[in-house]
């Protein structure tokens, strides 16, 4: 049992921290602003935000291999959706429109950053000793 609500409250950190990640780049992506280079912040975001997945699945999981599909599943249908719907909900049309085109568009360097983050934590952390 507590496998799971570990899980799910790492699903839900994840969820925050995907939003954070849509947030920056919609922000940055905009066209007054200065970033030139787009991909390579999106993609050091996401190596950024890997090395968050891997902390917390290093400490908090352990060498669990089942909890990367308690994680990565209710984030993909329950968690990602929710919180995109609330956070478009404070956002006026036009901001709302790019940071849905930026969560689809980068929607799978951050998948890939999640699972792979997650998977070298299992991987890295240390194997349980039963008593």
């Amino acid at each position: 049992m507590r496998l799971i609500v570990k899980t799910q409250v790492i699903a839900i950190i994840v969820s925050i921290l995907w939003l954070f990640y849509v947030n920056i780049v919609a922000f940055f992506d905009q066209p007054e602003r200065a970033l030139q280079y787009i991909n390579y912040f999106v993609y050091g975001l996401a190596f950024l935000v890997g090395m968050i997945y891997f902390l917390l699945a290093k400490y908090f999981i352990g060498r669990n291999w089942f909890a990367l599909l308690l994680v990565v599943i209710p984030f993909l249908l329950i968690y990602q959706p929710a919180v995109l719907q609330i956070s478009l909900r404070f956002m006026t049309d036009g901001n709302g429109a790019v940071v849905n085109f930026i969560s689809l568009s980068t929607g799978t360097v951050h998948l890939l950053a999640l699972i792979v983050g997650l998977a070298i934590g299992v991987m890295f952390s240390r194997p349980a000793f039963k008593k």
